[in-house]
């Protein structure tokens, strides 16, 4: 079956197998071509499918129920308000489709594991479900299967997902605002910078998910399972006009640099803000006030606090590779297990270039902080004091100290390092 006009005679004949009528067949067709193909409000419900391609077509109002849809290709198309009650969607790619108010209840959309020949010879091959940045607002997937899809950037908000099996499912940077998550099985999931506003969590499973950035605005946590997730630090949410800025950073990051903007707060008062477990890399808080703020478990790699007021802010488990940090207050600053590395840079190709950009605590005062069990991988200190502070376990490696002051300090406690003998 080849022609477009043999295409659509089969659909006919299909539609009498689904209504019991003289003439009727039940359409079977491996990798056909239904490309662009135009359809609406006719029936598929029980066709098989496997591998077809439905790229950019428009096909609004059509039912799939209990369709064998496996590994067929929809990108781009427009399949809103269809329906794919219990259809098998595995390893299928609906990446950018549109399936505003589809009903997906109990469909199946793990991967697939697909047949490849190369060479002349069969090799299996697992491909994950693909709906990256399709459009699935108010979409109906309760009982859906959507464990280890790809769903990052996808839009979701008030779709009903209650009950599904979203186990690894990649929701990175997706808008999930208003969602019914209630019963669904998140463990392991990524969400980092998803938006959930309003979502329904109630008998949510996100043990070991990553919900760094997530804006959980108006989100009851307390019926939802969070144990081992990574990024659920904060307690107090961020002011409004905050929260926004950084939604913008979790979408500049999350797409690689082509939506959203990197977050510049240069000079505001953010005191005992907490920005607990999210990623801020790259941003910008050079001459902020941060005293008594809180970065714990926070990663800030190539983030710039020049001159920032952190007297007392909390920054333990923080990973600070790369970060700039010249002249800035860090007075009674507790720091333990921070991590300032290196980054390596890379070329245009994001091939490594063999240069590292190093953490720059040039002039910084970190007088009285508690650096336990921190690691400084070659920073940049001239000028730095850790005059009285706790350095107890902490790694020098083959830092420069020699223009460090390190008087008052318990250096004989440290795990290794080469401390000036003029240290007391």
């Amino acid at each position: 079956m080849t022609t477009r006009s043999e295409l659509i005679d089969a659909i006919k004949q299909h539609q009498l197998y689904v209504m019991k009528q003289p003439g009727g067949k039940r359409m079977q067709l491996r990798n056909g071509n239904l490309s662009r193909i135009k359809m609406s409000k006719v029936s598929l419900e029980d066709a098989v499918l496997p591998g077809a391609n439905f790229i950019q077509a428009t096909i609004q109002d059509v039912k799939f129920d209990f369709c064998d849809l496996f590994g067929t290709n929809f990108v781009e198309a427009n399949l809103e308000g269809s329906s794919f009650v219990r259809a098998d969607l595995r390893g299928a790619n609906m990446a950018r489709a549109k399936l505003r108010n589809a009903n997906l209840k109990g469909a199946d959309l793990r991967s697939g594991v697909m047949v490849i020949v190369d060479a002349g010879r069969e090799r299996k091959v697992k491909r994950a479900t693909d709906l990256a940045n399709a459009d699935l607002q108010g979409s109906m997937m309760s009982g859906a299967n959507l464990a280890e899809s790809n769903m990052s950037g996808a839009r979701l908000a008030d779709a009903d997902l209650s009950d599904a099996n979203m186990f690894a499912v990649n929701l990175a940077g997706a808008d999930l605002t208003g969602c019914n998550l209630s019963g669904a099985k998140l463990k392991n999931a990524n969400l980092k910078g998803a938006r959930m506003k309003n979502a329904f969590l109630t008998g949510t499973d996100l043990t070991g998910a990553n919900l760094r950035n997530v804006d959980l605005t108006d989100v009851d946590m307390s019926q939802a399972n969070i144990a081992n997730s990574i990024g659920a630090k904060a307690v107090t949410p961020l002011p409004e006009d905050i929260r926004e800025l950084i939604n913008a950073h979790s979408e500049w990051l999350t797409s690689g640099g082509a939506a959203g903007t990197p977050l510049n707060v240069t000079g505001r008062d953010l005191t005992e803000l907490d920005f607990s477990g999210l990623d801020l890399s790259a941003a910008c808080f050079d001459d902020c006030i941060l005293r008594g703020a809180l970065f714990v478990d926070t990663i800030l790699a190539m983030t710039s606090m020049r001159n920032a007021d952190l007297t007392r802010a909390r920054l333990s488990g923080a990973i600070m590779n790369g970060v700039r940090m010249s002249y800035a207050n860090c007075t009674k600053v507790i720091c333990q297990g921070v991590k300032f590395g290196g980054v390596e840079q890379r070329d245009g190709n994001g091939d490594k270039t063999g240069q590292v950009w190093r953490a720059d605590l040039t002039e910084t005062n970190f007088s009285f902080a508690d650096l336990r069990n921190s690691v400084f991988e070659e920073p940049q200190m001239k000028g730095a004091s850790l005059a009285k502070a706790n350095i107890a376990g902490v790694s020098f490696g083959k830092t420069d100290l020699q223009e460090v002051d390190l008087n008052g300090t318990n250096a004989s406690s440290i795990l290794n390092g080469n401390i000036p003998e003029r240290a007391s």
